[in-house]
């Protein structure tokens, strides 16, 4: 084939985002043909992304949508390997992209956010930046009568949304960031998850065990351990923010009759 252009190589590396080398190839590979070898761009960029699936996604980025009433609320978190790749304009559209599927979508299960379209754009990406990306978790949150509240810290790599009713923008503000701050795991000891209890159980009594404790205090040990732990990240348990003399739920009740209904807590990086 003759001399590759250098004005072509241009154009299909500012289309497709690839790296030189790879251009040179598919206009090479594909004799010249500028639609063709954007296809064999994307088929090596899929299959590049394709064997990025063990590498570990502990960067990225939470997008997030409130309505302005308060009725709705969404979160999502999406991964990729390095910050650089996270403030990338690509890294945010996609963002933005399967957000608006969780807003039409309005799951709480990650898996049902993946349908073909939002598959082929992670692939592409991955190819594209060279990084594995990974849609993480999601959460959406809808009340009739309650109040849906965001907060998320600046970079959006830590964001909370929680649901109060009756409805109070600043008790709703005021518990989204105690839950940011102090990542409880439960509102209250009677809906704290059972199998997070048998798990820190089961380290206890392995610490325990380690250290030559014997059998016949090993229980009391473990229970004084599991008691502080509930009170530790349950949040209205937990030490008020603000004011570390008085718990969160001490506070709560000072505002008046309110209930924390449910939250979410999504920090980047976490597993």
């Amino acid at each position: 084939m003759s001399k590759i252009d250098v004005k072509t190589i241009q154009l299909l590396r500012e289309a497709t985002g690839a790296g030189l080398m790879d251009v040179k190839r598919a206009l090479e590979e594909s004799g010249g043909d500028f639609d063709k070898a954007v296809e064999l761009l994307k088929k090596w960029g899929i299959a590049k992304g394709e064997k990025k699936i063990a590498r570990e996604t502990r960067q990225g980025n939470i997008f997030y949508a409130i309505d302005e009433n308060g009725k709705w609320g969404a979160l999502i978190e999406v991964g990729c390997e390095t910050d650089f790749v996270a403030r990338t304009d690509d890294f945010q559209n996609f963002g933005k992209f399967v957000l608006k599927k969780l807003l039409e979508k309005k799951t709480n299960d990650i898996n049902t956010l993946v349908d073909t379209e939002v598959e082929e754009g992670m692939k592409a990406l991955a190819g594209k930046v060279g990084e594995n990306i990974r849609l993480k978790r999601c959460a959406y949150f809808e009340t009739s009568d309650g109040l849906i509240y965001i907060y998320a810290h600046p970079g959006n790599m830590l964001a909370s949304m929680v649901e109060v009713f009756p409805p109070s923008l600043e008790v709703a503000k005021e518990t989204a960031m105690q839950i940011a701050a102090m990542a409880p795991l439960a509102i209250s000891e009677e809906d704290f998850p059972k199998e997070v209890l048998e798990k820190e159980k089961k380290i206890y009594e392995e610490q325990a065990r380690e250290s030559g404790k014997p059998e016949n205090v090993i229980s009391k040990i473990v229970e004084g351990k599991i008691k502080a732990f509930i009170k530790e990240k349950t949040l209205l348990s937990q030490p008020y923010i603000r004011d570390n003399n008085i718990t969160f739920g001490d506070w709560l009740k000072s505002q008046g009759d309110y209930r924390i209904r449910r939250f979410v807590r999504f920090m980047v990086g976490e597993e």
